[in-house]
């Protein structure tokens, strides 16, 4: 991935698990939400509902509610990130 150079490295680490193949577990919302924030805008639709803009590309995500992201979100945001950088 590119431009990483103003992440933090927490924000570095959850890019990384994102990127991981096979998928990472251990991945919680609120470490994705403050990767998002780092690499666009992220509105809050609802108290269940992300509208992230980076890039010009949209997306709205709704995290779990509870534990670990899952596996199909986690790829959702695999590819939504990794299309910022190509």
């Amino acid at each position: 991935m590119n431009d990483r150079k103003h992440l933090d490295s927490a924000q570095r680490h959850t890019l990384e698990h994102i990127s991981r193949h096979p998928l990472a577990t251990n991945v919680k919302w609120p470490q994705v939400l403050a990767l998002l924030e780092a690499l666009g805008e992220v509105t809050a639709e609802s108290k269940d509902r992300y509208r992230v803009t980076i890039d010009g590309r949209t997306e709205v995500f709704q995290p779990p509610h509870h534990g670990d992201l899952p596996p199909e979100l986690m790829v959702r945001l695999r590819d939504f990130v990794k299309t910022r950088s190509s």
